[in-house]
């Protein structure tokens, strides 16, 4: 079984949800993952940048989706681990798996096992919702979690 580190696995799903949503920000991508990686808070707080019309004088904000598509890659994340712990744990208790989701620990491999059905829609439910809290347009959405579910895809075939 061949497994990824967390910060690996979130990369990986959120570079081609970025190329589908919003390509011109791909040559920023690596140190906007880096920086996502080092603190999310900030990353998200600051995820509108302004862009200034040479000699306009007009000033428009821009949203960037990178931010966006690792934190959805994140929920993906810590869902994939909330599910492998709790099939090693189930007999534990309900103490030590809230303990397990108190942080996301991007540290922890991720097994490249296959997903069934339900597994599959759940992700996608809980990356939908991820993308609506952060403030995603209805059909960026979409076009997000269909990208980062195609990478899972591609990751279990790989």
């Amino acid at each position: 079984m061949v497994v990824d580190s967390g910060e690996d696995f979130i990369a990986d799903i959120a570079r081609p949800a970025v190329a589908a949503v919003a390509p011109q920000e791909l040559p920023l991508f690596s140190a906007t993952c880096a920086a996502y990686l080092r603190d999310p808070e900030r990353a998200l707080a600051g995820r509108r940048r302004r862009d200034e019309t040479l000699g306009s004088g007009i000033e428009t904000i821009v949203e960037l989706v990178s931010p966006i598509a690792l934190a959805v890659a994140t929920a993906v994340y810590q869902q994939l681990i909330d599910r492998a712990g709790e099939a090693v744990t189930r007999g534990t208790g309900r103490l030590f798996a809230r303990l397990r989701r108190k942080a996301i620990d991007t540290s922890r491999p991720v097994p490249r096992t296959p997903l069934s059905a339900e597994q599959r829609a759940d992700l996608r439910e809980v990356a939908e919702a991820r993308a609506r809290a952060l403030g995603l347009a209805d059909e960026q959405v979409q076009l997000l979690v269909g990208a980062i579910m195609d990478g899972l895809q591609r990751r279990e075939e790989g």
